[in-house]
């Protein structure tokens, strides 16, 4: 006990000098209730998450959701889930950090034959160092559901990407909106098949910060032609999700992806010919 005692000691004698001398150098200014310094300490910094006002969406319409950060964050990731049936035919098409709107946007189309109730979800952090980059549109011809869209944070090791989201064209849908080798990639399939329909396309949003996530993955689920499957993914003890998604084979459609209070939650239907096609889910983690 006495090392440790005398280390606490010595730690704590050292926090209240370092106090004392924070306090003498802060400006007039800030001590008159004046602005407060440019950049937050990392220890200020917080996650949280916020529900957006859900839509009852009718069958074969396509619906848009947001859930909005309270002022002084930014979105970070977000998505939605579907209330009523856990294997409706409902599928994103959207779901991507809207800056201007400081909130995350979900767009997304009911295809099966029931009423059901989509509830968009945002995670907002207050770290300072928050910004997005937008990747390429890539095109997509009809059929078509393999040319991904990539946004990276400049491959340097000062930003780092902790999120990020997909838009895509009309009747294209997300089979990809997820972290892979240091960028947020996005995938979709253009789910109109007439030769002569005009091109769709797919677009990444990658959301960067100074400090970089835990990423963690879940295992690959395999379904059978026309099946559903719930993937889920937990972030390591202590952290919170920043961002997430899933990550799927082409024809594997996504019905929802959102985050729990500690990891990410996806849902997928296989709308293709084979019984190899999987996904899974991942998410990036962070101190709360």
């Amino acid at each position: 006990m006495g090392p440790v005692r005398t280390t606490a000691l010595m730690a704590t004698t050292l926090a209240a000098a370092l106090s004392t001398a924070l306090s003498t150098a802060v400006p007039a200014a800030w001590a008159d209730g004046g602005p407060p310094p440019a950049r937050p300490s990392a220890a200020a910094r917080t996650i949280t998450q916020q529900a957006g006002h859900p839509a009852i969406m009718y069958p074969g319409r396509l619906y848009t959701v947001a859930a909005y950060c309270p002022q002084g964050t930014k979105p970070t990731g977000g998505g939605a889930t579907v209330e009523q049936d856990p294997v409706s035919a409902v599928f994103i098409k959207d779901s991507y950090p809207d800056q201007a709107g400081n909130r995350w946007v979900v767009r997304a189309y009911n295809d099966s034959g029931e009423v059901q109730t989509l509830h968009p979800r945002v995670v907002c952090s207050t770290d300072p160092t928050i910004g997005y980059e937008i990747g390429p549109d890539k095109p997509l011809q009809p059929g078509e559901g393999n040319n991904p869209s990539r946004a990276n944070c400049g491959f340097g090791r000062t930003r780092f990407v902790v999120g990020g989201g997909i838009q895509a064209g009309d009747r294209t849908f997300a089979s990809e909106t997820s972290i892979g080798n240091g960028e947020w990639d996005a995938q979709a399939k253009y789910m109109d098949f007439d030769p002569d329909a005009p091109p769709s396309f797919v677009r990444a949003t990658a959301v960067c910060s100074a400090t970089q996530a835990e990423v963690r993955a879940s295992s690959t689920v395999l379904l059978a032609v026309g099946a559903v499957a719930t993937v889920h993914v937990e972030c390591p003890a202590g952290l919170v999700p920043v961002g997430g998604g899933g990550d799927a084979s082409p024809d594997v459609l996504l019905n929802s992806s959102a985050p729990t209070a500690t990891g990410w939650t996806v849902r997928a239907t296989n709308k293709g010919f084979s019984d190899r096609d999987g996904v899974f889910a991942m998410v990036a983690c962070a101190a709360p």
